[in-house]
């Protein structure tokens, strides 16, 4: 896959390649790309709706397609440490759905509160809908994978 993790030995030549293989500690870009175009979609129909306004629409639906990439990218792998990083199951799975879940419905809201957002309580619904059930479920397979291969170099 083309947003795999590179081999730890493996230092990338030009200044974009390296903050790419940077960001990518920290950022899933692959499910921060469906994410932004899942959220994106959402958000522009829900205030095109509501306003009959493409402008206003548009602004909050590239605001939310933008901060999802890097942001959901972000949480994403943030629940993924969280699940894997800490010892004990049930408390490393629980925190991997509520921290990166509480963290993304607070800073979205407040994007949404900025300038352009048309119905910004109405444009962070869908992300609660999302982000809990994703990041409980990724924490869950994410935590599942790194078990497997533990138990596989026993």
């Amino acid at each position: 896959m083309p947003f795999e993790n590179p081999p730890e030995n493996s230092t990338p030549k030009t200044g974009l390649k390296r903050a790419i293989a940077f960001g990518r500690k920290y950022i899933d870009y692959r499910m921060g790309i469906y994410g932004a175009v899942v959220m994106a979609s959402i958000v522009f129909y829900i205030n095109f709706r509501g306003t009959q306004d493409y402008s206003g629409a548009t602004t909050a639906a590239l605001k939310q397609g933008t901060y999802t990439f890097f942001f959901g990218g972000f949480i994403m792998r943030l629940s993924e440490r969280i699940a894997v990083e800490i010892r004990k199951k049930a408390i490393a799975l629980i925190l991997a759905c509520v921290v990166p879940s509480l963290l993304s419905l607070v800073l979205t809201f407040g994007l949404h509160n900025l300038k352009g957002t048309p119905k910004p309580l109405q444009s962070t619904i869908p992300t609660a809908v999302f982000v809990i059930p994703a990041t409980a479920v990724w924490g869950y397979l994410k935590r599942k994978k790194a078990e497997a291969k533990i138990h596989k170099t026993d």
